[in-house]
């Protein structure tokens, strides 16, 4: 039997207009939206779901570090207002399965309505503008998985074109070859940890998958994941799939 991993830490960070957590814990309380700050945490009261709450001073190029992780939205207004940002927000809580993830989601989305100009998933480092985030938090209350895997996973292109952010639910992430079309490739991957995330698969080294039975089959094998650093937040602990054509017997 494996060994149980632990849940991964989830980080979120929101820039905000606050000078003081005072402030902050009082616009948060002014929405009457069912969170207390309490102490150095944030705590949802009908729940009892909590999380770490921390508020550090602003920071300089923090629109570069945004924009760096958040090209979709890089030249809107959304972007600019990063540069006028007083202090950043820091959640901290457990990823690891989906409903933690989805409460760490939720969490973030009160900061932004508090006055948060954007969310920095700091376990998956890709950036979102407010108006985004607000709108997959509002789909997941009609129960959308779809709208956490949007916002918390991103893929990477390159000689190998991989995912990263799964371990924010518990789950491995997925490569496969760049070579061709990265976008496919992208697509490839969306499609296939969108698959693991909502339709939870007991999936075996060696089995196939294919998007739809018009498109390529792929084997999937079991491989250990992108070496990052050591203590980086974007590993994941628990692996990765590897998709190999089918037509090269999946051998990675």
């Amino acid at each position: 039997m494996p060994a149980r991993i632990p849940h991964p830490e989830m980080i979120l960070c929101v820039p905000g207009p606050w000078r003081t957590h005072e402030a902050m814990a009082e616009q948060i309380l002014a929405l009457d939206a069912g969170y207390e700050p309490m102490g150095l945490a944030l705590m949802h009261t009908a729940s009892g779901f909590g999380c770490d709450l921390e508020l550090h001073g602003g920071k300089r190029k923090l629109r570069d570090i945004f924009a760096a992780a958040g090209p979709h939205w890089q030249d809107t207004p959304a972007m600019a207002a990063i540069a006028r940002h007083k202090s950043r927000a820091f959640l901290y809580g457990y990823g690891g399965t989906p409903k933690n993830a989805e409460a760490m989601m939720r969490a973030a989305a009160v900061l932004v309505r508090a006055g948060g100009l954007g969310v920095l998933v700091e376990t998956t480092g890709i950036a979102h503008a407010p108006a985004d985030w607000l709108a997959w938090t509002d789909r997941l209350h009609r129960h959308n998985a779809h709208a956490a895997h949007e916002a918390l996973v991103v893929y990477v292109g390159g000689e190998e074109t991989y995912s990263c952010g799964m371990h924010n639910f518990g789950l491995k992430d997925a490569i496969t070859a760049g070579n061709g079309s990265s976008a496919d490739a992208a697509e490839l991957l969306k499609a296939f940890t969108r698959y693991l995330l909502t339709a939870k698969p007991a999936i075996k080294d060696g089995q196939r998958f294919a998007v739809s039975e018009q498109s390529p089959v792929y084997t999937i094998r079991a491989h250990p994941g992108i070496a990052y650093d050591r203590d980086s937040m974007l590993a994941n602990p628990y692996g990765a799939w590897y998709l190999a054509p089918f037509a090269s017997g999946g051998v990675h």
